[in-house]
């Protein structure tokens, strides 16, 4: 039962193995090496250390040369013998050489316990939780966990409070079930009958940002050779590989990178539209996909289904969403799921990597106003304002990110008092801040990191992840590979926002491939939907006031008239609450 709870995240295959008080269990999407020999859990018989492992390790073809070379000798063609292989000859340290995306664990009865290890910034999630009797359990996603009967039944208060007062869909290190947790990305921590022992930091985006920020960008001859190669190590699978794609420079830019590196491949691509309104995407993208050879895949989200489908949706997201965007991007992947492509790349990671947020004009301009430099901070101002672009600044990370730890516990304990809409199942719960740790550095610096880290990208994560997997397809993303990061981070966010420019040095580059009207497109809708109209839509309006209902009758809100809240927060929250029945 517990196996069958994921069986959309892997439908081909599963396996289960128990020795020294450890059960290891696992399904299967089959992506490399599709044959039985490669299932999991898989162990090696003269150390008896087991692995049972998540995602994908791109760069496999080269470790294995590597671990050949050391001695080593496979039965496989996969990743998943190479993780294992590397493990028994690197250690721990096999982490930072592996590039991809992954949540794994290793029962090494050397050292009497369960390795457990997440990816630099978890595009694959790895849970913890306990059950009444005291035994640990982990896993991909929270509900499977519920099945095993860890954690309280109840949903975490501060999560809650935090997601109907911010937004704030994703704690990286947290879930919306009380007592289980996330191991954070770029951690791993040895589980034992103990339970976690002290989790450590093999990767840190902070320290990253620290070693590559440049506020002008780094001349570099290798910046498309460095984006093809993510790509093309991304597209190492024996099943169909397709592409995401809007009528945005991200996404255009891996496709023309996937032609560039596999000229002869068939492509496939899926595009949201909403024909007849203003954020329909569907003529640039076809532009695209016919520039570069792909079949065109039109997927056309309706309010209707949103409704219907909202129970599922959330189900699976393990939590709450808080836009119906995140229902497009549903909608792409079983589009994808009929086409029979398994493995999609997308362009997502690159705002948060090369500076895509148009608030980030106003992170530039409080910097130089910070360091007295006047000029820097009249020049970002005047190109926006000739664009006519120039967008409003978000108080709330610029406040969050300049004022020191005490202020901002004291401005949320203010926040959490002086809002009345806040019920009585919620009154005394902590607000968690959502910027994360605060870093050091110039803003931009902090607010690229924050970001990256905590502010948006996990949240953005966690829905590619969980609708992906909902659909048994593999999302990949080449702008999250560290090398490509590591270029976004040097690429001069201020000198292109000065030029009046988000992604600046990236929309140069995709010049040299796709047209200017893409390249240097100042809009892009990406998996927006419609919101103004469908809010408007008697169903919908309907069932705004029997979730707000709802969230009054178990007092996660007060019984006041006016309840400011987002009515797509409201309505997924009372959604996830009665399907994972969760209690206060």
């Amino acid at each position: 039962m517990i196996l069958d709870s994921i069986r959309h995240r892997g439908p081909d295959a599963a396996g289960h193995t128990f020795r020294n008080g450890v059960w290891l269990g696992s399904r299967r999407l089959k992506v490399l090496d599709l044959r039985d020999d490669a299932n999991q859990p898989m162990g090696d018989e003269a150390t008896g250390t087991a692995l049972v492992y998540n995602g994908e390790i791109y760069n496999y073809v080269e470790l294995r040369s590597a671990l050949e070379r050391a001695g080593h000798r496979f039965e496989t063609t996969g990743d998943t013998e190479v993780v294992l292989r590397g493990y028994l000859e690197w250690g721990d340290d096999l982490f930072p050489r592996c590039n991809g995306m992954w949540s794994l664990a290793i029962h090494d009865p050397a050292r009497q316990g369960v390795l457990l290890s997440r990816d630099r910034f978890g595009e694959k999630p790895l849970f913890l939780g306990r059950d009444p009797a005291g035994a640990w359990w982990f896993g991909s996603e929270p509900g499977t966990l519920r099945t095993a009967g860890a954690g309280s039944g109840r949903y975490d208060r501060s999560r809650v409070l935090n997601f109907l007062a911010f937004g704030d869909a994703e704690d990286p290190t947290g879930s919306f079930f009380d007592g289980i947790s996330q191991l954070p990305p770029g951690h791993s921590v040895l589980l034992t009958e103990q339970g976690p022992g002290s989790t450590r930091a093999w990767w840190n985006l902070a320290e990253l940002a620290e070693r590559t920020w440049r506020p002008a960008p780094v001349k570099s001859t290798e910046e498309q050779e460095v984006v093809d190669e993510a790509v093309r190590i991304r597209l190492r699978s024996d099943v169909m590989v397709g592409s995401s794609l809007s009528g945005g420079v991200d996404s255009s830019t891996i496709l023309a990178a996937i032609r560039n590196v596999d000229p002869s491949r068939p492509v496939h691509t899926f595009t949201a539209s909403f024909p007849g309104r203003d954020v329909d995407e569907w003529d640039r993208a076809r532009q695209i996909a016919e520039r570069f050879q792909a079949e065109a895949h039109r997927v056309e989200p309706t309010v209707e289904g949103y409704l219907e489908e909202l129970p599922l949706l959330v189900l699976r997201q393990g939590g709450p969403i808080d836009s119906p965007s995140v229902y497009a991007q549903w909608c792409v992947m079983r589009e994808a799921a009929a086409a029979g492509v398994v493995v999609l790349l997308d362009g997502q990671g690159a705002d948060e990597t090369w500076g895509g947020y148009p608030k980030y004009v106003w992170f530039a301009i409080v910097e130089a106003l910070l360091r007295a430099d006047l000029r820097s901070g009249a020049r970002v101002l005047r190109s926006w304002r000739t664009a006519g672009d120039l967008p409003r600044p978000d108080p709330l990370q610029m406040l969050g990110l300049a004022l020191p730890a005490r202020a901002r516990r004291a401005a949320h304990a203010g926040f959490r008092n002086a809002a009345r809409w806040i019920g009585p199942a919620l009154r005394e719960s902590n607000l968690i801040d959502p910027q994360g740790v605060k870093t050091r550095g110039p803003l931009l610096q902090q607010a690229a990191v924050a970001d990256g880290r905590r502010v948006i990208l996990p949240r953005l994560l966690r829905y590619a992840d969980r609708n992906s997997m909902a659909w048994s397809r593999e999302l990949r993303l080449p702008f999250l590979d560290e090398r490509v990061v590591e270029l976004g981070f040097s690429s001069g966010w201020r000198v292109g926002l000065e030029a009046g420019w988000t992604k600046e040095r990236l929309r140069r580059l995709a010049a040299k491939r796709v047209p200017d009207d893409i390249a240097w497109r100042r809009a892009k809708t990406a998996y927006d939907v419609p919101d103004r109209e469908w809010l408007r839509h008697p169903r919908v309006e309907e069932q705004q006031r029997l979730s707000l209902g709802l969230l009054r009758d178990i007092e996660i809100v007060s019984a006041s008239k006016h309840v400011p809240l987002s009515p797509w927060r409201a309505m997924s929250l009372a959604c996830f609450l009665e399907q994972s029945k969760l209690s206060a």
